[in-house]
């Protein structure tokens, strides 16, 4: 997150100890909408809410207990951690004052300069489910949000999510340092789709380790990047990779536990690929789609991030450009792509494109 975060001791006077419901910005409407997530971008649902209680207090405790059975099997997530209740929740002069239980912070140090980019992303998008539903509410602008005794944003409201008016920063990968036979690996990964064959060079860059990843992936090797013994006797006797999958002659499979995804056509395997899909808790579900939307630089709102290349095929999962693509599942949904490979994939996944995720 770019925004200056505050991190302060919790003060009484922020707000009168007052019963929660005695603070109702409103009458209460008959629905809300609940600010979920699905991918790296929210999934809004509207739910009926009691007409006998605050409208912005059922909301939250409606958004705290998290999507329905039926709902999450829409596909539909939160990256708000389970058990998290409300303490108290006030309201004056167009702002509220929201103080959340401490699983709030669940995984994300109370230091804001100990925590990593992932750790403010995913605080991000815990506030902005927060916020946005909230200020859906006549009376509530902004808000303060407290966890744990810290006051976490100070008048956070919608605007702060708003796309910059600066795009991302286009990512270069290091050519890398030239390696004695890594020409001749480089030309094998090609042979067998791993590697573009613009790209070999003779140079151990980041493409060809993540190249090397992918061909480790699919035979079941170790995935460290590094063409080492094992590594360079699968590749003197491998072959290109078969479809697992089944749909139309040109499709996208990708397979999560692996961390590949195959681009096919006429049935056969064009180009294999490196990927890191959902993570434990956010994992991309199995299941046949179609790329339905593109955009060269997507912004994600509730994550508060560039998503370069990115390719949605359900709801807010999509393939997109990332700078970290590890060797295990680590995203919120989506399917994240290596910066040089990212705008092959995304010149494949046209609008129409059936992807199988298995």
């Amino acid at each position: 997150m770019t925004r200056c975060r505050l991190v302060l001791p919790l003060v009484a006077a922020l707000f009168a100890l007052a019963a929660p419901a005695a603070h109702a910005a409103s009458a209460p409407p008959k629905t809300a909408k609940l600010y979920f997530t699905a991918g790296e971008q929210f999934s809004v649902v509207e739910r009926t809410l009691p007409s006998a209680s605050s409208g912005a207090l059922s909301a939250i405790t409606a958004l705290l207990r998290g999507p329905t059975a039926t709902e999450r099997a829409r596909d539909i997530a939160t990256q708000i951690p389970d058990g998290v209740t409300i303490k108290q929740l006030t309201s004056d002069k167009d702002s509220a004052v929201i103080e959340l239980s401490p699983s709030f912070l669940e995984g994300i140090p109370r230091d804001a300069t100990s925590r990593t980019t992932a750790q403010e992303a995913e605080l991000s998008a815990r506030l902005g489910q927060v916020i946005f539903t909230l200020t859906q509410f006549p009376g509530i602008g902004s808000a303060k949000v407290l966890s744990d005794g810290l006051l976490l944003e100070a008048d956070l409201g919608r605007k702060d999510f708003r796309k910059p008016l600066t795009g991302p920063v286009i990512m270069k990968s290091p050519a890398g340092p030239a390696v004695a036979g890594i020409k001749e690996v480089q030309q094998r990964l090609a042979d067998f789709g791993f590697l573009p064959a613009g790209a070999v060079d003779g140079l151990a860059g980041y493409q060809t380790q993540q190249a090397i990843m992918a061909f480790q992936a699919w035979h079941g090797l170790q995935r460290d990047g590094v063409a080492g013994p094992m590594t360079k006797q699968k590749l003197a006797k491998a072959g290109r990779p078969q479809p697992r999958g089944t749909g139309p002659a040109r499709r996208l499979e990708v397979h999560r536990a692996k961390g590949v995804a195959l681009e096919i056509v006429g049935g056969k395997v064009v180009r294999a690929i490196h990927v890191s899909a959902g993570g434990p808790g956010t994992e991309t579900p199995a299941g046949t789609y179609t790329v339905f939307r593109k955009e060269l630089r997507s912004w994600s709102v509730p994550f508060s991030t560039w998503l370069p290349y990115a390719s949605y095929f359900n709801n807010g999962i999509a393939f997109h450009e990332y700078a970290d693509v590890p060797a295990f599942p680590a995203s919120h949904g989506c399917v994240r792509v290596p910066a040089p490979e990212a705008k092959g994939v995304y010149a494949f996944a046209t609008n129409g494109t059936t992807v199988v995720v298995l």
